[in-house]
């Protein structure tokens, strides 16, 4: 069954959609079947993936409105990666949805029929704590906030917080609070700092590691309907986004088994193989990486994106499928 993530904050600008689309994208092209839903009118997801929201024949709304099955809506942009898309007429029918029996229900309900056709789903959530954040996150099993280093983004988190706690005990028992990714960051700035601070502090175990740099890449991939590692996976943006991505899926149970089999392979070759390993591993590293990260320099960002690199060169050698497989056997 899927795991269901909203990507949130009741804040516009934040990078909700750019980060939703690019994990969704990274994680589809590491053999992940990922479903992005755009919850948001606005549509800007949708755009992001490439298509004319004017131009959609239907829409999350049709599935709201029951006129039609999931899959007649869902945009298969590749085999592994779908899209469910939205457009403004969704917002004009925001005030007839709210009269619905289940308002509060209606994305659950829609999604339940393909839970089980995915890894992951994905929600790009809108800036308001409104009916449709409201209906993400009672489908979603976890969620993740997506704050920028600016003043009202941090003063948007305690409302999010009290919202999450409310759907919780009246909604969804199982909804559980994943963690903070910070976007748009540039920690030469000494506000960026302040705010990375604050969050490690109150959240000390819930702020990924990774964080998500200014780059002019995200911003022209957007433009031209592509992920990042689509337009230029040699940016910034898509070093940050891997890290981010591989730092999230190490949270779920499977890709912990996984990263454990594979430190346990590497640990079983001798010096002579490990040192030839991390000497590929560091080649596939950008430029960038391999000369070392800002002055907002946290050295296990740069460790962890090794070990990825690390661990793509081992699968080639021991694919994991196939040789956890014959260890289940043997």
């Amino acid at each position: 069954m899927a795991k269901v993530i909203s990507f949130i904050i009741q804040k516009g600008g934040c990078g909700k959609t750019t980060t939703t689309a690019n994990a969704a994208g990274y994680l589809s092209l590491h053999g992940f079947k990922v479903l992005a839903v755009d919850m948001d009118p606005q549509g800007n997801l949708s755009q992001h993936m490439g298509y004319d929201t004017e131009k959609l024949e239907k829409t999350i709304l049709n599935l709201f409105e029951r006129t039609a099955a999931i899959n007649q809506v869902v945009l298969k942009r590749s085999e592994l990666l779908h899209v469910l898309p939205n457009n403004l007429h969704t917002a004009a029918a925001e005030f007839s949805l709210q009269k619905s029996m289940s308002p509060n229900y209606l994305l659950r309900d829609a999604l339940a029929p393909v839970l089980n056709d995915y890894d992951y789903i994905f929600i790009d959530c809108p800036p308001a704590l409104g009916l449709f954040s409201i209906n993400a996150l009672a489908a979603s099993t976890e969620f993740v906030l997506v704050v920028s280093p600016e003043f009202f983004p941090m003063k948007a988190i305690k409302p999010l917080y009290d919202t999450y706690r409310m759907v919780k005990e009246k909604m969804n028992h199982t909804l559980q609070f994943n963690g903070i990714v910070m976007t748009m960051c540039d920690f030469r700035t000494r506000h960026s700092q302040e705010v990375f601070d604050i969050l490690k502090k109150n959240f000390p175990h819930k702020l990924y590691n990774a964080y998500i740099r200014n780059n002019v890449s995200l911003k022209e991939a957007s433009s031209y309907g592509q992920t990042i590692f689509e337009y230029n996976s040699q940016s910034f943006g898509a070093f940050d986004y891997q890290n981010f991505a591989e730092e999230f899926i190490r949270n779920h149970h499977k890709n912990i088994a996984k990263r454990e089999y594979y430190q346990q392979k590497f640990e079983s070759l001798t010096s002579g193989e490990q040192k030839q390993i991390v000497m590929f591993a560091e080649q596939n590293l950008s430029a960038y990486a391999r000369s070392g990260l800002d002055k907002m320099n946290d050295s296990t960002v740069l460790k962890e994106a090794l070990v990825i690199e690390r661990n793509k060169v081992l699968e080639k050698l021991f694919p994991y499928r196939l040789n956890t497989i014959f260890d289940q056997v043997s």
